[in-house]
């Protein structure tokens, strides 16, 4: 080092040393409080914008799964294809012996290619069938008094569509409990449920409840046995009546 650069090193030694005031350090201190308070607002508003973010993305997640839902489910006024509604009292028909096919139990009762599944045994109870031009229809009845305990029908044609419904009395009229299903008949499976519906016959005056539900005995299709459950609130005005009701249904093994 030249003696040139020794001597400047040494004056820059000897200058006095800054010394801040209590003024200007007062104002360093307020600067340092007034960015700390705007980065501290500027990261909430950040948070915010996130957990806002997220909500609206939550929400539209939640809308599109629920409007994938609803369109998988069917809708009860939309059309069940070609398969005509039974919305009138049962027609007398053509009343023939009724033939137990092969392969059901002693509590399956076969339709047409559906079969139901009733609380008693066969052999304890009455069974006849009635076909018209668009139907087939079991009733079963009480072996010893005649009473009608319950009745069954199931459209005909569609080799895969088919409207199976059951009749209950009412103490003014009739209720029919109708479900739209399409079958596959070669694996003797019902592969959906495209419709369910009451119909009333005559219609009461006012519907109190009416809850209709379908599914599938093993929790999913294609399905060896579906179900239909129904809690049906009517009201004539003069007098009220609820029902619990419902069934089983397969398709035959042929």
């Amino acid at each position: 080092m030249s003696e040139k650069h020794a001597e400047i090193q040494q004056k820059l030694k000897e200058l006095p040393h800054p010394v801040l005031t209590t003024e200007k350090q007062e104002q360093m201190l307020n600067h340092i409080h007034i960015f700390s308070n705007k980065y501290n607002k500027q990261k909430k508003w950040e948070n915010a914008m996130k957990k806002l973010y997220l909500g609206a993305v939550t929400i539209a997640a939640i809308i599109l799964i629920s409007v994938l839902t609803f369109n998988q489910i069917p809708d009860k006024n939309s059309s069940p294809g070609s398969i005509p509604e039974h919305s009138t009292q049962s027609q007398p028909g053509i009343v023939s012996k009724y033939i137990d096919p092969p392969g059901l139990t002693v509590h399956q009762v076969a339709i047409n290619d559906l079969y139901v599944e009733i609380p008693f045994q066969k052999q304890d109870v009455r069974i006849t069938k009635r076909t018209t031009d668009k139907y087939i229809f079991v009733d079963i009845k009480d072996k010893e008094s005649g009473k009608a305990l319950y009745t069954y029908g199931e459209s005909i044609g569609h080799d895969k569509e088919k409207l199976f419904f059951r009749q209950i009395q009412t103490k003014k009229g009739k209720v029919l409990l109708q479900m739209f299903v399409e079958i596959d008949p070669i694996n003797y499976l019902i592969t959906k449920v495209n419709k369910t519906e009451a119909v009333y016959d005559p219609q009461p005056k006012k519907i109190e409840t009416e809850m209709i539900n379908s599914g599938s005995r093993s929790g999913k299709f294609p399905a060896e046995n579906v179900e239909l459950l129904a809690n049906v609130g009517l009201n004539w005005g003069n007098d009220v009546q609820n029902l619990y009701e419902g069934y089983v249904i397969g398709v035959i093994n042929n």
